[in-house]
């Protein structure tokens, strides 16, 4: 009954081939509404969230009622706001708010705009830009432009107090260049606004829009308007995430195209090469295709989209499916000569194709182990279509070699006796003559691997999965390091039992401000904090002219309350800074990373987590301390990958070695199974620590993808000498040199096929995706020569231990 399936499929071609259309047809009509999803932020999990800290040295202990009361006392001098208002609204200027339309509602991302020019502060420059600004949210692709010019800040006026808007002109009005000077000046005492709206130099400004997701047609409009300031000399950043997702959606593409073009082309050329046929290319051209369009299918059935993790998935398909071909084409070629038909020589290698198959699913459904959604969703597909190859290796191919003319005796002789059998003869011959040097070769990669293997770096950085030379990036890090940072590290601080007004106390606002303090004297990395304790003490030292916080609970009221003003303006960042309550704080810190000199980093993040940390003892006793922010995810994302790569590569190994024991129903075969993928994957390590490439979202699976898709050269090759054991009088050694010389040409076939197209990934526009594949070369040549080298190795130095202890060998059991 096992080969019902297969007999039917050869008996019955053309039907067997018509219920292959027709299945193809279905998924086909799936696979045509499956989309490209850009968005990297919605790939990673939430590790990391939700974990407190608590703040202090001590056991807090609230205070009596007697003392809450200096904070209702009102200090005239410092109470009076005198800033131009509409009703409850503290605004930055004269014009009227406007209700934001109804269709500006679907904005859920950013456009910003960064511009330098040494003459920024001039009044024509600040009219040019102001038009520009007016029409680019004119063309309803973004909202209301902020920046510096929508801004307020601290001015003192005889005994008061007050908050000035930086820009003074009114509605409409043109900038006059008293004007222009005035919002210089601002600009220069206020130490808020830098790094932040501003640059350090004062040679940039920023522009934040609200925005969706842009095509490139819209980016190209907006880009066209801004042409006006080019051709005035200022130098035009573009960024956000409306700008990186598209920008992302172009390598989506690009990629899905060319890898898997560059894909076909390579794998198809190494079959031709090898069988000098024409059937030995479109077969299993077509098979591969018909495999991947069942599985994009499948992927939108379930629900998938491809994304950044999964984009190689039918490039994986093609390379890992498409060795099921050579197989049963190889078998075919090998059988013929003797009269068997395509259906008795798939029957015989049926076995192999069966196991090999189950065991590079295995290594790709061990990441479901994994707590990321992306690497769960990109092993559910790729071993779908991967069982999808070998389904139609078993069926369409033994049902086409059927229809199509038989080979030529000069394609057979040109299978058996070609360069790649002159090549494993030179193996088998090194085997004999060197087996102990792969023994200690064997070790030696066991003994890099354990001192290696905590050294490999991690980055989660999606900037990353751009090319160098990519104009996004090139600004990306122009922003960063004008800005001080593009992707803040929040953290938000509660008051003890939520307490009302606990931070508009004096002594406990102190606190928090000498906390940020030290953070900002001991990071590098930290170019600039914004938070509710840092404006009190910009307030007090225009108000004062002293340095920190002020004694008096007073300013601190006011502060709370032009907070609370400007969160209803919509100036969002500044309200969130402190809730209305006082029992809630955020703390805003900019970063850079000040030793790599480059976009946020994992170590940067780690450097400023560590500092946080270490300064909490200065925050009041009780707090409740949330860490937060891009950069913080980034970490914990880091060691989530780090966690996911270690259990899914340890799963694959149990469950590859099961699946082998249960084959074999020997525990020696299933440990002798295991050498090649654990030196494979182990070399691996050695080869990422010294070219320092690091664990992504992407090369996170490489090891448990090698160990499913590298045992099966160990499989094909042990099936084979399992079987030759027991039949004669020959030594072990012997049944290895034959099985060596049956198996080295389909093993090399196989493995060269899938490398080169593995390989093909060089070409690929992220570098993560060029780091996997040249990591699954690397690791399935390395599983290749396992095999041929090191393997049999093995299995004569334990027969030679069982010789001298008078035990049984192998082929003693067999008889």
């Amino acid at each position: 009954m096992k080969h019902s399936l297969l007999v039917f499929a050869g008996k019955h071609s053309k039907l067997t081939l018509a219920v292959v259309l027709l299945i193809t047809a279905f998924f086909l009509y799936h696979a045509s509404f499956l989309h490209l999803d850009a968005d990297y932020n919605s790939l990673m999990n939430e590790t990391g969230k939700g974990v407190t800290y608590t703040g202090g040295t001590g056991e807090y202990k609230p205070q009596q009622q007697a003392d809450q009361q200096e904070y209702r006392e009102a200090i005239p001098e410092t109470m009076v706001l005198d800033s131009s208002s509409l009703g409850d609204y503290l605004v930055a200027s004269n014009k009227q708010e406007t209700i934001a339309p109804e269709e500006n509602l679907a904005y859920s991302t950013s456009y910003l705009v960064m511009l330098e020019s040494p003459v920024l502060y001039e009044a024509d420059t600040l009219n040019r830009i102001s038009s520009v600004m007016q029409k680019l949210s004119a063309t309803g692709y973004v909202g209301q432009s902020f920046s510096v010019l929508d801004f307020v800040t601290f001015e003192k006026r005889g005994s008061r107090l007050v908050s000035v808007p930086f820009a003074t002109n009114s509605g409409q009005q043109a900038w006059t260049d008293e004007q222009a000077e005035l919002l210089l000046k601002r600009i220069e005492n206020d130490p808020l606004v830098k790094n932040y709206l501003v640059s350090e130099d004062l040679t940039s400004i920023l522009f934040s829009f609200e925005s969706f997701a842009l095509t490139h047609q819209m980016e190209n409009e907006l880009s066209a308007i801004l042409d006006e300031l080019r051709e005035a000399d200022i130098k035009v950043s573009i960024n956000g995430g409306a700008i990186i997702t598209n920008r992302l959606m172009h390598y989506l593409g690009r990629d899905l195209s060319i890898l898997l073009t560059l894909c076909f082309i390579a794998i198809l050329t190494i079959y031709y090469l090898s069988f000098k046929a024409k059937r030995s290319v479109l077969l299993p051209f077509s098979m591969s295709v018909i495999g991947i369009i069942w599985t994009f299918g499948t992927m939108r059935l379930l629900g998938y989209s491809l994304t950044i993790v999964n984009i190689v998935t039918p490039c994986m398909v093609l390379n890992l499916g498409s060795s099921y071909a050579i197989h049963v084409i190889g078998e075919y070629y090998s059988d013929y000569a003797k009269g068997m038909n395509p259906v008795q020589s798939t029957q015989k290698i049926l076995r192999t194709i069966v196991f090999a198959c189950m065991t590079t699913v295995i290594g790709f459904m061990s990441l479901l182990f994994s707590k990321t959604p992306a690497l769960r969703e990109f092993g559910i597909a790729v071993g779908i279509g991967v069982s999808y190859c070998a389904v139609l290796a078993s069926t369409y191919l033994p049902a086409m070699l059927n229809l199509v003319v038989p080979p030529k005796q000069e394609q057979i002789t040109t299978y058996k006796k070609g360069y790649l059998a002159l090549l494993v003869i030179s193996i088998d011959r090194v085997v004999k003559r060197a087996w102990p040097l792969f023994i200690v070769l064997f070790i030696l990669i066991i003994g890099g691997y354990a001192l290696t293997r905590d050294h490999i770096p991690v980055n989660t950085n999606y900037m990353s999965y751009l090319p160098k030379k990519d104009p996004l990036g090139i600004t990306s890090r122009n922003f960063a390091q004008k800005m001080g940072g593009d992707t803040p590290y929040l953290i938000t601080v509660e008051a003890p039992q939520g307490e009302s007004q606990f931070f508009l106390k004096s002594e406990n606002l102190q606190d928090v401000y000498a906390f940020e303090q030290a953070i900002l004297q001991s990071s590098d990395d930290v170019r600039h904090i914004l938070s509710f304790a840092s404006y009190v003490a910009f307030a007090n030292s225009v108000y004062s002219q002293e340095a920190g916080i002020p004694e008096s609970d007073g300013l601190l009221n006011l502060l709370s309350r032009m907070v609370i003003l400007m969160s209803r303006q919509g100036q969002e960042e500044m309200g969130a800074i402190m809730n209305p309550e006082g029992t809630k704080l955020t703390i805003i810190l900019q970063n850079y990373d000040a030793k790599e000199q480059a976009l946020g980093t994992i170590g940067s993040a780690k450097r400023i987590e560590d500092t946080v940390l270490s300064y909490l003892p200065l925050l009041p006793n009780g707090t409740i301390v949330t860490l937060g922010g891009e950069p913080h995810r980034s970490l914990h994302f880091s060691n989530t990958l780090l966690s996911d790569q270690s259990k899914s590569t340890y799963a694959s190994y149990l469950l590859v070695f099961l699946v082998v024991l249960f084959a074999f129903k020997s525990l020696s075969f299933a440990l002798y199974a295991l050498i090649p993928i654990i030196s494979g994957v182990m070399a691996n390590y050695i080869f990422m620590y010294f070219f320092q490439i690091p664990f992504d979202m992407i090369t996170v699976s490489f090891a448990a993808i090698a160990v499913g898709a590298g045992i099966d050269d160990a499989i094909h090759f042990l099936i084979r000498y399992r079987n030759k054991l027991g039949i004669d009088n020959r030594s072990v050694e012997s049944l290895l040199s034959e099985t060596i010389r049956e198996t080295g040409r389909p093993i090399i076939l196989t493995t060269l096929s899938i490398v080169g197209g593995m390989m093909m990934f060089l070409f690929a526009s992220y570098t993560p995706v060029r780091y996997f594949g040249s990591l699954m070369s690397i690791a399935l040549l390395n599983c290749m020569l396992s095999t041929l080298l090191i393997m049999p190795s093995v299995i004569r130095l334990v027969t030679r231990i069982q010789r001298r202890f008078g035990l049984q060998t192998a082929t003693d059991r067999r008889k």
